[in-house]
């Protein structure tokens, strides 16, 4: 069987969310076919749901069955082997393992469909030849591949039919309304991992969008990555993620300058901030609360968590939560360093000194941090001349997965399509906000979310989130600066 050359990441996610041993989930992967079937004609919303549902499915299923007319089969097929160059090609898969999209059928498959800014996920053929909208279809391809998931892993029955507006949240508004022109203006795009590149996704397949985009993240693309990076190939191991994000969208109308920095570094480089909007997606609760003192006009956000995802968008004059109040923190809560000595057994001044000067650990440290993981000491050898940080963000908090039981997991790995529907969200909302017809018919609530993606999707999805008392939007001074920085009333 091909297992993908990421599969320890694939496991780091699965074995979260199903407590499933290494060795179940490999048996499991091993009896099973997902397929995707295609219609003879497939529209622009068939074709990006085609695109995306290969795409997802390829980062974690290791034998696939892509039928239909040659052209899109073998466009596809490149696709997922891009991804997973080990990937194997059955002829057919059952038929409650299948997406099939546009005209094609199989008895008891996944029917998604988009139309305007309305996704639906039916499990009957239905047309719906609306306007072409990459974020309608690629939360369809998304909430298909959830579905898909949930009957392989959790043996879940045919769920009820879903139509979701991306709009407001109800099943039918826009489902007829096309993407106008559209300019967003100035955007600080902050985080391109996992939920950023399903924005970028959706952004890049929207033709009529223009702007300015900063790009702004440090990191470089790594192999395990590629369980859920939408944008990511094998090939793009060890490249810059906003190299890549500006790659994707250089076909848009929006000019793109990437920085390969962290937001602390971007605004001690730029000065004082005065982009009026900013996308965020990093992480770390840090960041997401930094992004917010900086006091844009427009926050939006968008987030997983263990097994929940959303998005959120924020304006400091509104009262309403602002992004700080999400992340709002409530008592003491222990440091990173507090929590790396506890996990790996070593004393708090020892942990704060490698931390701090990120020196390679030593055999000592390597020898009481097995111990205490429950490990053989022969597990941590990849980490001899590594940072207590490399150590600590891989194997406690399961950036790569081991078999420990000296500690759990601090934060499960989230699901592809659990990032990639996160990120769609994200883009849709930062749309939604810069676009006053858009905004007219879009959900009030400031937050919106998905609590359980191991259970079908909600049916009411907008939360009223209050202000935090105690947070910087409650606060005076900041209000000041907020009014003068944008002409506004608070």
């Amino acid at each position: 069987m091909a297992l993908a050359p990421f599969f320890e990441r694939v496991y780091g996610a699965l074995g979260g969310h199903l407590a499933i041993s290494r060795e179940s989930l490999t048996l499991a992967l091993e009896n099973v076919t997902v397929g995707i079937r295609c219609g003879i004609k497939l529209s622009k919303n068939d074709i990006w749901i085609a695109e995306l549902s290969t795409n997802l499915l390829a980062r974690l299923y290791p034998r696939m069955a892509i039928l239909g007319p040659r052209k899109h089969v073998s466009a596809l097929r490149d696709l997922a082997l891009e991804i997973n160059p080990d990937i194997e090609f059955a002829r057919n898969a059952s038929d409650t393992t299948t997406i099939c999209i546009g005209s094609a059928t199989a008895d008891g498959a996944i029917f998604p469909n988009a139309s305007g800014w309305v996704a639906r996920v039916n499990h009957k053929p239905s047309q719906h030849d609306g306007p072409p909208n990459p974020y309608a279809a690629g939360a369809a391809a998304a909430l298909a591949c959830a579905e898909l998931f949930r009957r392989i892993f959790l043996k879940s029955r045919r769920e009820r039919n879903v139509s979701l507006s991306l709009l407001n949240f109800d099943k039918k508004t826009g489902a007829s309304l096309e993407l106008a022109d559209e300019n967003i203006g100035e955007v600080l795009f902050v985080g391109v991992g996992a939920v950023g590149n399903a924005a970028l996704w959706a952004l890049s397949r929207d033709t009529s969008i223009q702007g300015r985009l900063w790009l702004v993240d440090d990191e470089d693309v790594a192999l395990s990555n590629l369980q859920r990076y939408v944008l990511a190939t094998h090939k793009d191991v060890g490249r810059s993620k906003v190299l890549l994000g500006q790659q994707i969208l250089s076909e848009t109308g929006l000019n793109v300058e990437p920085s390969h920095l962290t937001l602390d570094g971007f605004t001690k480089e730029q000065g004082p901030i005065d982009i009026p909007v900013t996308v965020v997606s990093v992480d770390n609760v840090d960041g997401r609360r930094s992004a917010q003192t900086l006091l844009p006009r427009l926050v939006v956000n968008g987030w997983t968590g263990e097994q929940a995802l959303g998005a959120s968008w924020h304006v400091l004059s509104r009262d309403a939560a602002c992004l700080a109040c999400l992340y709002h923190p409530h008592g003491q809560g222990s440091s990173a360093i507090e929590q790396a000595a506890r996990a790996l057994g070593l004393s708090h001044d020892r942990t704060a000194f490698l931390w701090v000067s990120r020196q390679p650990l030593s055999d000592e440290d390597i020898h009481i941090a097995a111990t205490t993981l429950g490990v053989n000491e022969s597990v941590l050898t990849p980490w001899r001349g590594k940072s207590l940080g490399d150590l600590y963000t891989d194997v406690v908090c399961g950036a790569v997965p081991l078999d420990v039981t000296g500690v759990g997991k601090i934060e499960t790995v989230p699901l592809a399509h659990q990032s990639a529907l996160a990120g769609i969200l994200m883009a849709a909302e930062l749309l939604k906000r810069t676009q006053p017809e858009l905004t007219a018919l879009s959900q009030p609530e400031p937050l919106v979310s998905w609590d359980d993606i191991l259970r079908a999707p909600p049916t009411i999805w907008g939360k009223p989130r209050a202000r935090e008392k105690g947070c910087i939007c409650g606060d005076p001074d900041y209000q000041g600066v907020y009014r003068k920085k944008w002409g506004v009333t608070v």
